[in-house]
């Protein structure tokens, strides 16, 4: 597969909102992920939020375009060892395996720079798409967290998955 992983350009902005601005890409994502996705969002990720507070953010180009995104957030305290990772691509590049050579890539760098002894991903029960890329990957259920969130006025469960640096 033809995926790579780079930082973010302040050219990417249209097309992250084009890949963005979609319900069904943003349905099961944190809620910091705004829907509508506007330019001043596309603007304020790429120059602020991808690198903030520690955040290591990539641009998944396939076959040398930009599709979508994966990183993972630092956590601090008793926690400063882990990082929850995430990820998400724009709905015409879901089912082609590339959400699983993607996260593949950025958790190999992850350990490989030795950032993080824990890589771990809170996936909304419902998305099964996403519990399968980590499945595929390595990680393990840890855990059902019942009621954990609420999303756009609906209680979900979070299937807490977890890898850890060996």
């Amino acid at each position: 597969m033809r995926i790579t992983l780079r930082d973010y350009e302040s050219s990417d902005a249209p097309r992250l909102v084009e890949l963005a601005n979609n319900e069904n890409v943003s349905q099961f994502l944190i809620y910091t992920f705004p829907y509508p996705y506007t330019m001043e969002d596309a603007n304020w990720w790429i120059s602020v939020g991808s690198h903030d507070n520690g955040t290591i953010t990539k641009a998944i180009e396939y076959d040398g375009a930009f599709i979508g995104t994966v990183g993972i957030t630092p956590q601090v305290g008793w926690k400063s060892h882990t990082a929850e990772i995430g990820y998400w691509l724009g709905e015409d590049f879901w089912g082609r395996g590339i959400a699983t050579e993607a996260l593949k890539l950025m958790t190999e760098h992850a350990f490989s720079e030795g950032v993080r002894g824990k890589l771990f991903a809170p996936v909304l029960a419902p998305n099964r798409a996403s519990a399968r890329v980590l499945e595929k990957n390595g990680y393990l259920l840890e855990g059902v967290l019942k009621n954990e969130v609420i999303k756009n006025g609906q209680m979900f469960d979070i299937l807490h998955y977890a890898k850890l640096r060996t």
